[in-house]
């Protein structure tokens, strides 16, 4: 029995309810395409580089001793995180609708997740820099840093061969490699931003900066299949 198991940041026997059997999360499927070549023996494939969601169940009872059954209504719903164990979690959402009716009568419950594919750690990675250089990483899949860099004047910064220039900086930026956004003092800076997003890649990172930067934060959450 793994108690190590939170929804949304809350620990199931908190809220009273034991986890009965937890199966072990499998690696996801990877995506291909593939195509038929008249002419041709067998198939070609086209790796795609994403992979499919994980459905997963844990199995559950309810104690009904210390558990409040609207506020377990209330909490094993919608879109949030789900965490395994100390090192990582899984977003997704609850994709069956719990009948407590019938758990009140029969204790038991299944509780079915839709995860995404991709695991992240749940203590981030954090690389400050003034200067260019280079660190490895040990992600499993390209990971996509929170990039907070503070300088004047014309400012670059490339991750192996991705970069991105800021024209006339004059404080802190912040880029999230992720949601493909760029803000100053919480309003978006895209203006002066040309280039692309930065990702950390599993090994080595070379690390590129130039201008006149008086600060670098380089954050990220190590992923996991």
């Amino acid at each position: 029995m793994n108690n190590n198991y939170k929804w949304k940041g809350i620990s199931f026997n908190n809220k009273g309810v034991i986890i009965e059997e937890t199966p072990i999360i499998p690696k996801p499927k990877k995506n291909f395409t593939q195509y038929t070549i008249p002419g041709k023996s067998g198939y070609l494939a086209i790796d795609n580089k994403t992979y499919e969601s994980l459905p997963f169940t844990l199995k559950c009872h309810y104690n009904s001793e210390n558990a409040n059954r609207e506020d377990i209504a209330a909490w094993l719903d919608g879109y949030g995180t789900l965490q395994v164990d100390d090192e990582k979690e899984y977003t997704g959402y609850i994709s069956n609708t719990i009948p407590f009716e019938k758990v009140v009568r029969f204790r038991k419950f299944p509780v079915q997740f839709m995860l995404q594919p991709i695991a992240k750690a749940i203590t981030p990675t954090i690389i400050t820099a003034t200067e260019s250089g280079s660190f490895d990483s040990d992600t499993y899949t390209d990971a996509f840093p929170k990039i907070t860099i503070t300088g004047t004047g014309t400012i670059t910064c490339y991750i192996n061969t991705i970069g991105f220039t800021i024209y006339d900086a004059d404080g802190t930026y912040i880029l999230d490699c992720e949601a493909k956004v760029i803000t100053k003092n919480g309003s978006n800076a895209s203006n002066s931003m040309s280039g692309d997003f930065p990702k950390i890649i599993n090994g080595g990172n070379a690390l590129t900066i130039t201008g006149n930067i008086s600060a670098l934060t380089i954050e990220y959450k190590k992923t996991y299949l």
